[in-house]
């Protein structure tokens, strides 16, 4: 549901809510990437499907942003100018911000929408009845500095100090980046409130079918499927290497990757990363898709033999949290935050051992059976209920103890 700007399909005014209501306020702006938003569907769903949790979530947005209805069913969305890039009360609000340290404009208009928690939106600044919630993605900046410019450590080390300081709680997404935020920032370790998001499975029911697939994308074997990013430190190089080595011991895997190929810290990264599997001889083994249609992402993730998640790091794997939600099996690097989500049907190599993965994607493929794979995920879609319960309760009390 909509409201707050034009008239239209999908617009309608939010209903009266009970007096034991907690309004919060999610901040869906130009600078929130696709991880993000994925992430806040997943919260927004969890929340959604508890039984009676006494709040409302509420999405505002800019009055340009198109129809969100889709992306986020059912959800109430509140439009405003001033989360529109470039407008009139954008640019008041930003230069407000730039003098008194302070989001002033945020903040009153927050409190005529009776909000009670601000989350996952950094903080307002100054004395304000609304509390607010952080959230830290990871400390990736941390532990490789090696791929950040010194410019960016800095401001990435600014904001998430300023956010421990003035937010209410910072949530973080994993045990592991609980304790590098207590080293971090460790006077306000007492803030931080581990919620370790659960992914929505894919619809099957949207999928695009095996045979419309392989015609599509010109495949017809088996195949594994690395649907991440192509930025840098998603490790993609070790797949290459381990695909080079499995050709020259006679076998002929096939990866098919999906996801954007801009990684806006190493813009030259893909183009080396394609020399680098036309060096290694993998060009026909090593299939770049791309940014694909979701229903044909669907289709890709149910009919693959295994995920494959090769990061150098994460803050919590949305890759890893779909398969474990879908009941796939999944090959993985493992960096410790892998090994906190412990996925059931997880294969674990080095993230820097190109010959382990090699033997993880033969066992992988040795071992698959259809049929057993399909159980697999109609189990997994019977466990999902109660792991999205979980979530959402555990983010419930979170705003329960601040409020």
């Amino acid at each position: 549901m909509q409201h707050g700007g034009a008239k239209g399909p999908g617009n309608a005014k939010m209903p009266p809510l009970k007096n034991c209501d907690i309004k919060v306020a999610f901040v869906l702006d130009e600078k929130l990437w696709q991880g993000g938003r994925s992430y806040l569907r997943n919260l927004l769903s969890a929340i959604h499907a508890l039984p009676d949790a006494d709040m409302t979530p509420i999405i505002f947005a800019g009055k340009l942003a198109g129809d969100l209805s889709r992306e986020f069913p059912g959800a109430f969305v509140i439009r405003t100018p001033i989360l529109d890039p470039n407008s009139a009360a954008s640019i008041v609000r930003k230069a407000v911000r730039k003098l008194t340290f302070q989001d002033g404009v945020m903040s009153r208009f927050l409190r005529k929408q009776d909000i009670s928690v601000l989350s996952h939106s950094g903080h307002i600044g100054g004395r304000t009845a609304i509390r607010t919630i952080g959230w830290v993605p990871d400390f990736q900046h941390v532990h490789l500095a090696e791929l950040f410019s010194p410019a960016e450590i800095r401001h990435r080390d600014r904001m998430y100090r300023n956010m421990c300081a003035h937010c209410d709680k910072v949530i973080v997404s994993s045990e592991c980046a609980g304790k590098d935020l207590e080293k971090f920032a460790p006077q306000y370790a007492h803030k931080a409130a581990v919620l370790k998001f659960v992914a929505n499975p894919a619809p099957i029911e949207d999928a695009a079918c095996l045979a419309d697939l392989q015609r599509l994308y010109n495949f017809d074997e088996p195949y594994f499927l690395l649907p991440n990013q192509f930025w840098i430190h998603k490790n993609h190089r070790v797949v290459i290497r381990a695909l080079e080595i499995l050709n020259h011991n006679g076998l002929r895997l096939k990866v098919l990757a999906t996801g954007a190929t801009n990684d806006y810290r190493h813009p030259t990264y893909f183009s080396s990363l394609m020399d680098y599997a036309k060096e290694c001889g993998v060009m026909e083994n090593f299939r770049v898709l791309g940014p694909v249609p979701f229903d044909h992402l669907i289709g890709l993730m149910q009919h693959a033999v295994a995920f494959i998640n090769p990061s150098k790091f994460e803050g919590w794997s949305t890759t890893v949290e779909e398969a474990k939600s879908m009941g796939k099996q999944i090959i993985l690097s493992d960096i410790p935050v892998h090994q906190e989500q412990a996925p059931a049907r997880g294969i674990f190599f080095p993230a820097t051992n190109p010959d382990a993965l090699a033997q993880a994607m033969l066992t992988a493929i040795k071992g698959f059976d259809e049929k057993a794979d399909l159980d697999m995920q109609e189990q997994a879609r019977q466990r999902f209920p109660s792991r999205q319960i979980e979530f959402g309760e555990t983010y419930v009390r979170i705003v329960r103890d601040l409020v």
